[in-house]
């Protein structure tokens, strides 16, 4: 019942707003749900290479990940800075060895995290998100680096795709649907006056309710 306390005045134009806002508000939840699952895919997906590489705590950090991971960028560098301290002091594993030098595991640890996320940002992020919010993958793809050349680094990348369901909404509901109905319209007149020209009834004002 938000719609019951927004400040204005019962109204057919109160109606479209609450509509308007309605619609947006199911993108965005459909986004956000998208978005967790691809949250613990990829979570998973780390924590599984942590682990089989041999870091200490590698599938603790694919958990936390798992979580941490709805904050895009943000959440995954939060994950992997530990992850890289503990590459860097942990005495080897089976894959490096203990005489190798202090920087091979953190970069054993950082290519496994890139290499996820490239998967997630060219795979799993356009497929999932984009299908739960009704964006062609493509779309989603495009519409990253848009953003973010329009609203500037990190914040763009985070708002793409929300932003991008806004502006569906809005095109879709007063340019699209508009001028299919005036199209129709458009095409319904001329089917009438072709009939009218075919059986020789005079011409009406309006076509309406015949």
């Amino acid at each position: 019942y938000w719609g019951d306390y927004l400040p204005l005045r019962a109204s057919a134009l109160k109606d479209e707003v609450v509509s308007v806002l309605g619609e947006i508000n199911a993108y965005l939840i459909a986004f956000f749900r998208g978005q967790l699952l691809v949250s613990v895919i990829n979570g998973t997906a780390t924590g599984l290479g942590l682990g089989f590489v041999g870091l200490d705590f590698g599938i603790l950090i694919g958990v936390i990940m798992c979580f941490m991971g709805l904050i895009r960028y943000l959440g995954i560098t939060l994950c992997w800075i530990p992850a890289v301290i503990i590459g860097s002091v942990q005495d080897g594993s089976w894959l490096v060895t203990a005489n190798a030098a202090w920087w091979v595991f953190p970069l054993v640890v950082t290519v496994i995290f890139v290499f996820v996320q490239q998967i997630d940002g060219l795979f799993i992020t356009p497929k999932i998100v984009g299908e739960s919010v009704g964006l062609h993958p493509m779309t989603v793809i495009v519409s990253v680096f848009v953003w973010t050349l329009l609203m500037g680094g990190l914040l763009g990348a985070i708002l793409a795709v929300p932003m991008t369901a806004t502006v569906k909404v809005l095109l879709r509901r007063y340019v699209w649907e508009r001028r299919f109905r005036a199209d129709n319209a458009a095409v319904t007149e001329e089917q009438f006056s072709e009939l009218q020209a075919r059986t020789g009834v005079p011409e009406v004002s309006s076509v309406s309710g015949e």
